[in-house]
């Protein structure tokens, strides 16, 4: 699932180029870019990439720009900012975020997310990963029947005055793609999909199957990562911090290997 390369700041076509042609292993799903040089300035760095990784696009929100109904900036890039004034913004705050993918509620979202890296805190904050393959094989062992209705109930996502109606599980084998986010799923949904949806988000926190597959990567300054985002589940582990912006990390939404 995993590919990592380290990249010099100056001299990154190479490895920016490399990520672009390991994306088309359908056996990889996470991409990893680590700094040589940490104290770089990180958002001018990744820009000055977008030349041979792909395009950037504009689905920045903001929790200082209203209510989770009205985030949408316009912006291509978001903060993932350690921030005490806003602890129920999980962007903003150190709780364990639940696996889910960035796209739920967005029907034309890119195909991967971007997070770069500035600060991280010492212990823990680690990004984490479970490949949609996994997921299915352990749920067949372990949960048969919420698999099914994952495959045949339609669940709606919404945010931001974006709205999206799938079911959570799309196509199966290599063709299989997921959308997914307890905390997106459409307040107006009807009580079957709301009934499927708290019991996944119970599931997913609480399967041995899902805690032993999750893999956990931490980025340190200068650090990138990106992911086939509706092709595996992604989160965050809880992280210790005592100071604004301790954990730091600039995130958009991006097309790899679509260039403008």
């Amino acid at each position: 699932m995993l590919w990592e390369r380290k990249f010099r700041p100056g001299d990154s076509a190479e490895s920016c180029k490399a990520l672009v042609e390991a994306w088309r292993d359908p056996e990889l799903k996470v991409f990893v870019l680590r700094a040589s040089e940490p104290s770089i300035p990180v958002r001018d760095t990744y820009e000055s990439m977008f030349r041979w990784l792909g395009s950037p696009r504009a689905f920045a929100e903001d929790v200082r720009a209203g209510d989770r109904d009205h985030q949408r900036t316009g912006e291509i890039w978001m903060e993932v900012r350690y921030d005490p004034k806003f602890p129920d913004a999980y962007r903003h705050s150190a709780n364990a975020q639940p696996l889910h993918t960035d796209g739920s509620y967005i029907p034309d979202y890119s195909n991967s997310t971007l997070l770069a890296c500035v600060a991280n805190a010492g212990d823990g904050g680690e990004t984490t990963f479970l490949d949609l393959s996994d997921l299915v094989a352990i749920m067949e062992r372990e949960e048969p029947d919420l698999l099914r209705r994952l495959r045949t109930v339609t669940v709606p996502h919404a945010r931001s005055g974006d709205r999206r109606e799938s079911r959570i599980l799309e196509g199966e084998g290599a063709d299989a793609r997921v959308y997914w986010n307890y905390y997106c799923v459409d307040r107006e949904a009807d009580a079957n999909a709301r009934s499927l949806a708290e019991e996944f988000h119970s599931y997913l926190g609480s399967s041995p199957g899902v805690t032993d597959r999750t893999l956990p990567i931490k980025l340190g300054p200068g650090d990138g990562v990106l992911w086939k985002d509706d092709e595996l589940l992604h989160g965050r582990n809880s992280f210790n911090a005592t100071r604004t912006s301790e954990r730091f990390i600039w995130k958009c939404a991006f097309d790899v290997g679509v260039f403008s």
